[in-house]
């Protein structure tokens, strides 16, 4: 298969040999014109300088017509020839009969201009049909196309080299970029910095090459979050299942495989969340959403676990703010915060939920009074089945994804989400850029 270059060069040279033909066929067709006489101002100069020829000739001889002529000839320009009527050259003795059947020997008349490839011939006879002046020149015409061929050269080269960097190059450029990306290398990215469609081109692939890696990559952690994570609840229920068999207590056997299913329930639907958050960005529907009235929802679903940790739930909603956003989403995260701050703080405490504009920002807190978070475990928090406590008790938290799936819900909304020490106790601080929000008001 050619490459794009190749075909540039090709077509390139096809311009330039189809310029050089119509070049010869112009200057053949200028040279084939019919003959016309001289105009009436030049017809007059050269029958002035004929006479003066004839009496020059006449009177001096060869020798003062030989020096007459020179000083009318020019170099690369007009060549003036006085000769009889068989074509001698009356100053060198030269044969010209030629020049004089290309003129006289073709027309009638005393004045006429004969034609030839690149010049011309003009010739005049005397009335007295003695002398015959000869005019030779270039054809100005046929002379001035050579540097208009040459100017179509040059602009047809650099135009090609010009279209070959601009398009040729960057399209190859982009090939191997789409190669790396097709042999697994899903960090490929083009790096074209341009508006025409080579740019758009560009952008788009980075953006297919984005939302694949995207779902390529929260597949395969999704498929290792599973295998990872059901492994002891299925083991659990494995053993409950034995337990049925055997134990005479059936009833709290019971009670204990429904905590396992319900745990492993959650369990799932956690992954599903945190999978979709992640992988299917612009497959979630926004929608305007009043956070005011999101988080008193959600407090008052967490109302049963504040009361049986002997807790608060205090909301200190300072503006009103209305987000476009997916409201299924944020609630997961919001929900996910609050119940983990409910889940660390001590008895007889409290949960402060605060939601505020600052500049240029939107700002929702959500503080426990409990142990904290040590500030070298800031950010691993908030990664996939992390735990501070390693222990898989129920007392001391879930399985490790409430966090991570609220960071990927509020990142989807262009937020931030980090974790800061209270003295006592742990703040969750999420900001969402003020340009995100459609209407904001105390």
């Amino acid at each position: 298969m050619k490459s794009i270059a190749f075909r540039i060069a090709v077509w390139s040279v096809l311009v330039l040999t189809l310029s050089f033909g119509a070049f010869l066929l112009i200057s053949k067709l200028v040279s084939a014109l019919p003959a016309k006489n001289p105009p009436d101002v030049a017809q007059a100069l050269h029958r002035i300088a004929f006479q003066e020829a004839i009496h020059t000739y006449e009177s001096g001889g060869a020798s003062e017509l030989s020096q007459f002529l020179q000083q009318l000839n020019q170099p690369h320009g007009l060549q003036f020839y006085l000769t009889d009527l068989k074509g001698r050259d009356l100053a060198t003795g030269a044969d010209r009969s030629a020049m004089i059947a290309a003129t006289l020997g073709r027309h009638q008349g005393s004045e006429v201009l004969g034609k030839r490839l690149g010049g011309f011939i003009a010739a005049i006879v005397s009335k007295d049909n003695r002398y015959v002046w000869l005019v030779a020149g270039e054809d100005r015409p046929v002379r001035y196309l050579w540097p208009f061929f040459l100017l179509v050269c040059a602009s047809v080269v650099i135009i090609s080299w010009v279209f070959t960097w601009r398009v040729a190059l960057p399209l190859h450029d982009l090939a191997r970029v789409v190669d790396r990306f097709g042999q697994g290398d899903l960090g490929a990215r083009s790096d074209f910095c341009r508006t025409d469609e080579l740019g758009r081109l560009s952008q788009s692939f980075n953006a297919m090459a984005t939302r694949i890696e995207d779902l390529f990559l929260a597949e395969k952690r999704l498929l290792q979050d599973i295998s990872h994570e059901l492994r002891s609840p299925l083991a659990r229920l494995s053993f409950e299942a034995e337990l049925v068999r055997q134990t005479k207590d059936r009833n709290a056997t019971a009670v204990r495989l429904r905590r396992e299913v319900q745990r492993l329930s959650e369990l799932v639907c956690d992954l599903i969340d945190m999978s979709r958050a992640e992988g299917e960005r612009d497959a979630v529907p926004f929608e305007i959403v009043s956070i005011n009235s999101l988080l008193v929802n959600i407090a008052a679903s967490c109302e049963i676990e504040a009361v049986q940790k002997h807790c608060e739930i205090h909301l200190n909603l300072l503006d009103t703010v209305m987000l476009s956003a997916n409201a299924e989403l944020l609630r997961r995260a919001f929900e996910n915060l609050i119940r983990n701050a409910i889940r660390y703080t001590p008895l007889g405490t409290s949960v402060e939920v605060s939601l505020a504009i600052i500049q240029d920002h939107i700002e929702l807190c959500v503080r426990d009074y409990g142990p904290g978070i040590p500030q070298h475990l800031a950010e691993k928090v908030f990664a996939p089945f992390f735990r501070i406590d390693s222990s898989r008790a129920e007392d001391s938290g879930g399985i490790g994804l409430g966090l991570a799936i609220a960071r990927r819900a509020i990142q989807l909304h262009h937020g931030n989400i980090q974790v800061e020490c209270a003295s006592p106790g742990a703040l969750m601080k999420v900001t969402f850029p003020y340009t995100s929000i459609e209407y904001g008001g105390g």
